[in-house]
């Protein structure tokens, strides 16, 4: 009895991957209508065929599609230029929807050569030949919307719909700065590249999606992009990014990513405070003391660097004096007024640098009040 079921669930599965060919192949044939409403029908009724395991696998499933969608984006843009009202959001959907499924459909694109007799076509070495159907129509649609898609960027951007802003201005840098558009003749400048880059991490960073935003960020910048306070932009996605992974425990895989980082960025004194942070939480705050130091030193204007550094070496005079209960005054003063008359200009420069933080004057406060207690001058 098991065997039968097990059977004929499968053939429920074949029957249903058939079907859904079968109905893609019908779809195809009116993705070429130009009436909006038809256009939309496709859209909606294609729906189950793109997760189906054999038609989403087909090219012919995401060229119907996309050839659909950019139908549809194509007629709605007709009506607008005619000066009639059109629905901006709906235009701009199926503009990022026609990217989508045409991007998938690109690399699926890839049809058996065959003879009169409908036999395969054999290469020299046995293989069979391949040839392309959709392609050169794929591309001369990606290329020829290329503008069209980072404006509806800036739609989804000024509407904060920020997953839809990012995939559309993340399709324009892809496409933009892909070998076919370089062949079109429709390739973007870097200072073009670089500012679609920066608001693709804005979009992915207001969505929390920090791994993502840290590369789109990463890209801009090496791309030349400087302005909109994109490396705090950059900094805040790695921090946030490393403390998921902090969160789990997964020490070696927040050091290696800041390394990685460090690595492109030496002069970043947020990175090396992270850092430090990081190898605290891992080895104590003697560990983590070095690469505060170096935090400081490479952003003299980071108060939250000065602010570890006092904050560490407060902690080492701390230890000292839970370390001997019994120690008197006079036993501890030489052992703690060197460590805390280092740490009291770092504490200084981070309350300067950020007096609105009280953080920074309670740590000196507790040091003079040591002071004063141990009756240092």
């Amino acid at each position: 009895m098991k065997k039968i079921i097990l059977f004929a669930a499968a053939a429920i599965v074949a029957f249903g991957a058939s079907a859904q060919m079968s109905l893609v192949k019908d779809l195809a044939k009116k993705a070429a209508s130009g009436n909006p409403t038809e256009l939309m029908a496709v859209l909606e009724q294609i729906e189950p065929a793109l997760t189906n395991p054999e038609s989403a696998n087909d090219v012919l499933t995401w060229y119907t599609a996309g050839k659909a969608a950019f139908g549809l984006y194509d007629e709605l843009f007709k009506v607008k230029v005619l000066g009639q009202p059109v629905d901006e959001t709906m235009m701009s959907q199926a503009l990022a929807a026609a990217y989508e499924y045409y991007q998938k459909a690109l690399p699926l694109d890839s049809v058996v050569e065959v003879d009169k007799n409908g036999a395969p076509k054999l290469n020299k070495d046995g293989s069979k030949k391949y040839k392309t159907k959709y392609s050169k129509e794929i591309i001369g649609a990606l290329t020829g919307h290329i503008q069209d898609i980072v404006q509806a960027g800036n739609t989804f951007l000024q509407a904060s719909d920020w997953e839809n802003a990012a995939a559309a201005f993340g399709n324009y840098a892809d496409i933009a700065s892909s070998p076919f558009a370089i062949a079109n003749g429709v390739a973007a400048p870097d200072s073009a590249l670089s500012q679609v880059r920066f608001f693709q991490g804005y979009s992915q960073y207001q969505m929390q999606d920090f791994a993502g935003a840290y590369d789109s960020f990463t890209k801009a910048r090496k791309l030349g992009y400087t302005e909109n306070n994109i490396v705090d932009f950059q900094t805040s996605a790695l921090a946030n990014l490393v403390q998921g992974m902090l969160d789990k425990s997964e020490y070696d895989k927040a050091n290696n990513f800041i390394d990685n980082a460090l690595a492109a960025d030496p002069m970043n004194g947020t990175l090396h405070d992270i850092k430090g942070f990081t190898i605290e939480l891992q080895n104590g705050v003697d560990a983590a003391l070095p690469y505060y130091r170096k935090a400081a030193e490479v952003d003299p204007t980071y108060a939250n660097a000065f602010f570890d550094v006092g904050r560490c070496l407060y902690l080492q005079a701390q230890k000292i004096i839970d370390d001997n209960p019994n120690a008197t005054n006079k036993e501890l003063v030489p052992k703690l007024k060197p460590i805390y008359d280092e740490a009291i200009p770092f504490l200084q420069k981070a309350n300067e640098l950020n007096p609105d933080d009280n953080k920074a004057k309670n740590v000196l406060d507790d040091i003079l009040y040591k002071f004063e207690v141990m009756g240092v001058k």
